[in-house]
This record gives structure tokens, sequence and C-alpha cells, in this order.
């Protein structure tokens, strides 16, 4: 063993005096809070972290910068540090998914897949002078798990699952919403529940209220809720989530996290609710072994995918009565951990615990959820009534910028306000990519080095 290390280290060293790889400055497109609407919104560009050496300069376009010679709509000139973003005047418009991933009718069958993803029209290429260096787009990932093939055999509470944080608070029509406490304060997500799906987010957060709406149909008393509001009808959820699924094939995560409104003390209400979801979404629920107490978070992607059931379903069975609460469609809940009322220093120190995995850490060895948020009442210890796109546009940026760095290797799900600020999702594959080729390669060391002036990385995989 000791043999074969002193030549993996001079092969590596070898390696690093004949073919050094040039340093990188990653650059990715995300969609800005600024905007009152989606529609309104304009792209930002976002370099680094860890941009060790700067483009001259940065160019958005509307076409593949690399297929003609494009002129660029913007051009960026003066990018120095290391790690930022820069608002753009370039708006988003109204946005058309390619190959069938559009809200499908029932009749629907297929789509296109791209298990690499699929670029919109928004472009962004970095230069020195002419030479192209990176290019990267806003795109949408409907099939990127089912990509990563080493992958699908590890269980889930190994792989990181990018969320969303009170993933049905949005609107779809702004005109027809008179309330700007809604508007501005509990909406969360710029997207639908299927567009979220659609650009790669596996793990949905669910709180769920009751009211009594006098209808013929019982669905129409559940609702998804905000900060103790109702905002969206659950059963548009719940049918996004299985044409998804079905047209995908993909695994969603469905977490009903919390029952705020109408569930106390009425395990009727509880059990109405189960019923609702079974019928919806019972044929594609996966169902555990309730024999040997399975924990659902041991589960791969491959045990999900080959029985065609690929939500897995996370429900506080104890609120259920019998025989409801012994039912093979619901999962006992992962582990939740939150920043709610936490700012970004003591954000920092706690993502540190939990993201360590040592001894001291919380996080145990099954599915665990971090919800990246910042709370109203948070935001009112800073004397400022923040909005919510206030509150994510500063939080976000920094968790995901730490989650580029080894914290990512150790994430399972972590989950977002307004996530389309972000590459949680590019992170996500990237990190998932990694374990899963360690996986597959068990018996390789990865080694990065860092040089120590230049501060460019190198990589290399020693057998052993």
């Amino acid at each position: 063993m000791e043999g074969m290390w002193k030549i993996g280290l001079f092969l590596l060293h070898c390696h690093l005096l004949v073919a050094p790889l040039a340093a990188s400055c990653p650059i990715f497109l995300t969609i800005s809070l600024a905007g009152k609407t989606l529609t309104e919104a304009c792209l930002e560009v976002n370099w680094g972290p860890d941009c060790f050496a700067p483009p001259e300069w940065v160019g958005i376009y509307r076409q593949d910068p690399s297929v003609s010679n494009f002129q660029p709509e913007l051009r960026i000139d003066g990018i120095r540090n290391r790690t930022g973003k820069r608002l753009t005047p370039i708006k988003l418009g109204k946005l058309h998914f390619p190959g069938g991933w559009n809200r499908p009718g029932d009749e629907q069958k297929t789509a296109t897949r791209y298990p690499k993803g699929k670029c919109l029209p928004y472009y962004v290429a970095s230069y020195n002078g002419t030479e192209l260096l990176t290019i990267d787009c806003l795109k949408i990932q409907p099939n990127w798990l089912a990509h990563l093939k080493d992958a699908a055999s590890m269980p889930l509470k190994r792989l990181f699952l990018p969320g969303t944080h009170a993933s049905g608070a949005y609107i779809t029509n702004y005109s027809k919403t008179k309330s700007l406490l809604v508007k501005d304060y509990l909406v969360a997500q710029h997207f639908d529940v299927w567009s979220q799906l659609v650009f790669g987010i596996r793990y949905l957060d669910l709180s769920v209220g009751y009211r009594n709406v006098d209808s013929s149909s019982e669905a129409d008393n559940f609702w998804v809720v905000n900060e103790n509001m109702f905002i969206n009808p659950l059963i548009d959820v719940i049918r996004d989530v299985r044409r998804f699924v079905q047209l995908s094939n993909e695994v969603v995560v469905l977490d009903f996290s919390s029952f705020p409104i109408g569930f106390y003390k009425h395990p009727e209400i509880y059990s109405s609710l189960y019923h609702l979801i079974r019928q919806e979404l019972g044929e594609v629920v996966y169902e555990r072994n309730v024999s040997i107490n399975e924990h659902c978070a041991d589960r791969s992607f491959d045990d999900m995918r080959n029985g065609g059931r690929q939500v897995l379903l996370l429900f506080p069975t104890q609120e259920l009565p019998h025989p409801e609460n012994e039912s093979v469609l619901l999962c006992t809940p992962w582990q939740r951990f939150s920043t709610s009322y936490m700012n970004i220093s003591q954000t920092l120190d706690y993502m540190r615990l939990l993201f360590s995995r040592k001894p001291e850490s919380p996080v145990q060895d099954d599915g665990w959820i971090f919800h990246a948020v910042k709370s109203i009442e948070q935001a009112l210890n800073t004397h400022k009534l923040q909005t919510a796109k206030e509150r994510a546009a500063l939080i976000n940026p920094k968790v995901n910028q730490w989650l580029n760095g080894p914290w990512g290797l150790n994430a399972n799900v972590v989950a977002m306000d307004y996530f389309s600020n972000t590459n949680l999702v590019d992170v996500a594959i990237q990190v998932n990519t990694h374990k899963a080729f360690l996986a597959a390669n068990d018996r390789f060391v990865n080694m990065e080095i860092l040089t120590p002036r230049g501060g460019n990385k190198y990589s290399s995989q020693i057998y052993i």
C-alpha cells in the first residue's frame, strides 16, 4: 500500500509539472428578486466562488455564442473580486419550455428527454479578448437525476436533493391577487410547482390548511398555506407532482411538513387529507416495507423507478387514526433543521455544525432536510420589515456559495425560498456526480491541491 501511494504521488507530481489545469472562474445566470413579477424580473450574472482568474469580459446572449459569432446583448467588463453578482437590465419575460415541458394535459404521455439539461434562450459567456473561456445558460433540467447512473443505486439519504421551502406559495396571476401582504411577504417562489420540478427541484415542502368552502368536492377544502394564510389549492400541487413523475420518470420527495390551520385535534381531517393523497397519488407513491420498519431514506432511485413509484411521501403518521397510520404509502418525516431565526453569522455556524457530520452534529444516519430561510420574525429583529424576496436575496447567495465547498458533499436535502436566484440545482448535480464517481471507484483517492501562490486547483485520482 505504501509503495502504491509513493507511485501515485510521483505520478501526480509529474502531472502537475507537465499538464497544469487552467484556473477556472465559474460564470452562471440567475433570476433577480428585484422585479415585482416574474416576467419583470431581470437576469443576474454571477461569478465564483473562487474565481481565481477573472475574465476580461462577460457577454449575455439570446443564442448560443459557441455556434456562431453573435454579438452580445450586454457586455460586462471589470470583474475583479472572486465572488459576486451583477444585475442586468435584461428582463426574463414570459418563459416557454421546449420539448413538451410546459404543463401538459392529461392526454400528453411523452416529452423530450434532456439528461444534461436544455438551455432556454439566455446564455452567458466569458472571454479573454476573443478567446471563449466558459459558457452557461439558464436551463431546465427535467431528467437530471436519471442521467446520474452511478448515483441511481445510492440511498436517497446519500444524495444531494435540491428543494424548495414553502413550495406551493407562488402566484400565477399577479393582476388577480389584490393583497400586498400575500404578494410581498407570503409568496416564497417565483415559479409554480410544475416549473420548479422542470427546473430540477426534487424536494417539495408543503404546509397545509383546512377550511370548509361548502363544496361538493372535499379536495376544495385543502389549501397550501404560508405564515397562516391560504395561498393556493392543494389539489393543483398534487396533480402537478403526479403528472411530472409520470412524464419524467424522476423521483420527487413530497414533504407534508406542517398543518397550521384547521387540523388541531381533528384526526378526521388528517384522515380526509390522506384519502385525497391516496386517490390522486396512490399509483405513483412508493410503498415501504412495513414488516421490517423500513426507513424510506434507505431506498435508492433505482428501487423507486423499477417499481414505477417515484414519489416519496413524508407524513406524520401519528396524527392519523388506525388503520391509516400504518399505511405503506407514508414514510416517517426526515429530520428537519432551519435557519428561520438566525442571522448570517449564526447560519454559518449552524451549517458548520450540521454539515461537518462530526459526533456532536445532530445529523444522524438518516434522511435530513436543511431549510435555508429567514422568517418574518427574524427580519423584524433588524428593525425593518423585509419582504420575502429581500430575505431570500440576503441568505440564498451565501448558502449557495458555502455549499460549493466541501459541505455540499454532506448535504442531503437543501430547501430555499426563491431558489431561482441561485444555481442550487447545478450545485447538486455537480456534487452528486462527484459522489457517484467515488461510489463507483471506491479504490481511488481524490486529491485536490492548491498551489502556494497562484491558488489554482489541481485534481487527480490515485488508484490504491
